[in-house]
């Protein structure tokens, strides 16, 4: 979890025959398992101890808390990161590894339920997450620390006939406001998917990533930069005070002018600390499952694709394995309105249906299967700013499953908030809206 909320572990009680549900049911994604693997790049860092002081605290060690730091730190301010388990622990650990500009929704639904203006900065807005992301990448590997980032593109498919009209007006209206989309047609889509798939658009911004690589490099950029985080560090109490606020965990306390709550799904948890009870009417805390297959010597996919309006995604790594996740919306009860971790059979069947039935791949094996929480918000765009009448609090989080498009540019923006200055972009995340 980013942020301080303790969690359950447990696993999904049904695996397919052969499987070793004590090796594969876990808590740990297959991106978390990747990172701890590589011996020369793992590192924990210590709770904190005793009574500590910094400009600002940010809860949370997620994509969201590791990038504010790394801002606060190049714009010489002092930063301290408290963060409950490890970084890229929660959702940042524990996603598809996906990099698709824009919201969950299709831009042309975007474009309806908001005006046509308001869903083009949106847009460019992620547009430019992706060149921060892109440039961050850069420093790392010139550092040798690898994050498996392939910019090929997306596919974004349609799922029904009904669903694939929508798709093509969003490609229409993209080109028109300068970005490129480009109609595939059902018999262009790779073989395995013209079965049950319609056709759709292909996406050459969009990209790929290993999200656990690239959230802990940004918190060793960060710390090169003189932040420091502390993991296993619980906030257990926040005490907002006129002229600061003081965090409380089980071995120390932690003196800032200011705060960042950094804590994506678990926000409105937190924030009961500091009397923002009304933020569980803002934000939706939502299970995204996912699975991992073995390595697979088809080439089956060329770049990551999506469908079902985001419901559904998947892409194949270079060593051939098969990442695929989603189907939520095939059991509400039990996706939304929850922090459990825990894989769920009712999902899990779909995501091996895909597999073995979709694309015809009967003897796959899947190697790996998790969930994480994610945050989601009415109008799918995140809260970025500071907390209604509270000076030295603010919020960043709430991306509604596209975190890796928004949360750096959102910490950014955040940051430069806290050191009081002005951006118009903060307007379209403004966090008072649903109040």
């Amino acid at each position: 979890m980013d942020g301080f909320f303790s969690y359950r572990v447990g696993a999904w009680a049904c695996p397919r025959p052969g499987e070793d549900k004590d090796t594969i049911l876990s808590s740990t994604s297959f991106w978390q398992a990747d990172f701890r693997a590589s011996d020369s790049l793992y590192a924990t860092r210590e709770p904190l101890w005793g009574a500590q002081e910094t400009d600002i605290a940010i809860v949370g060690a997620g994509i969201t808390g590791t990038a504010a730091a790394l801002w606060l730190a190049r714009a010489g301010i002092s930063a301290r990161v408290l963060e409950a388990r490890s970084i890229a622990a929660a959702a940042s650990g524990r996603n598809g590894g996906f990099i698709a500009d824009g919201t969950t929704r299709l831009y042309a639904h975007a474009i309806t339920n908001s005006e046509r203006e308001a869903a083009r900065r949106v847009w460019a807005f992620s547009v430019a997450n992706h060149t921060y992301i892109e440039a961050f990448v850069q420093e790392l590997e010139e550092q040798g620390w690898r994050c498996d980032y392939r910019r090929n593109g997306s596919y974004k498919l349609a799922a029904s006939a009904e669903e694939l009209g929508p798709i093509l007006e969003s490609a229409r209206l993209l080109n028109e406001d300068g970005w490129a989309a480009q109609v595939v047609q059902r018999d262009e889509l790779p073989p395995r998917l013209r079965k049950t798939y319609f056709g759709g658009i292909y996406l050459p911004a969009n990209a790929e990533i290993q999200p656990v690589l690239f959230v802990t490099g940004l918190a060793r950029l960060a710390e090169q930069a003189g932040a420091v985080f502390y993991e296993e560090s619980s906030v257990t109490n926040i005490a907002l005070e006129d002229d600061g606020v003081t965090l409380t965990t089980p071995q120390g306390t932690l003196r800032a002018q200011k705060l960042i709550l950094a804590t994506n799904a678990w926000l409105p948890e937190v924030g009961k600390m500091v009397g923002a009870d009304w933020l569980a009417r803002c934000i939706t805390p939502t299970r995204g499952q996912v699975i991992a297959t073995e390595p697979i010597d088809e080439h089956i996919l060329p770049c990551p694709c999506s469908a079902e309006e985001g419901y559904q995604y998947w892409r194949q790594l270079p060593d051939g394995r098969l990442i695929v996740g989603g189907w939520r919306n095939y059991s509400p009860d039990t996706e939304f309105h929850t922090f459990d971790e825990t894989p769920y059979e009712g999902i899990q069947r779909y995501l091996d249906a895909f597999v073995h039935e979709s694309l015809d791949l009967p003897h796959v094996k899947i190697e790996t299967r998790w969930a994480g929480i994610m945050a989601f918000t009415a109008d799918n765009l995140p809260l970025v700013g500071q907390l209604p009448g509270m000076n030295n609090c603010y919020i960043c989080g709430g991306y509604t499953g596209h975190g890796n498009a928004f949360a750096i540019h959102c910490a950014g923006l955040v940051s430069e908030l806290v050191m009081g200055k002005t951006n118009r972009d903060a307007e379209l995340f403004e966090v008072g809206r649903f109040l």
